[in-house]
């Protein structure tokens, strides 16, 4: 389950990625600095698929053992 915490670490994440891109923009020519911004985007959008990845496999976790725990009840 995400939590305060992980809201978090995900806003302070995005901060330090939109301000390592504005470095790089201000410091390369266009096309490699977009390059390099869009490696850095790539890498926000594979944490937010592992994120929602652990979530779903949380829940899924979570509605196995409620059904094992309904079996285990009903056939006693």
């Amino acid at each position: 389950m995400i939590t305060a915490k992980d809201l978090y670490d995900i806003i302070g994440n995005k901060i330090a990625n939109e301000a390592q891109k504005a470095i790089i923009r201000n410091n390369f020519p266009p096309q490699i600095a977009e390059r390099m911004c869009d490696a850095i985007d790539g890498q926000e959008k594979a944490e937010h698929l592992r994120r929602c990845l652990m979530e779903w496999n949380e829940m899924v976790i979570r509605q196995q053992q409620g059904i094992q725990q309904f079996m285990r009840e009903y056939f006693k």
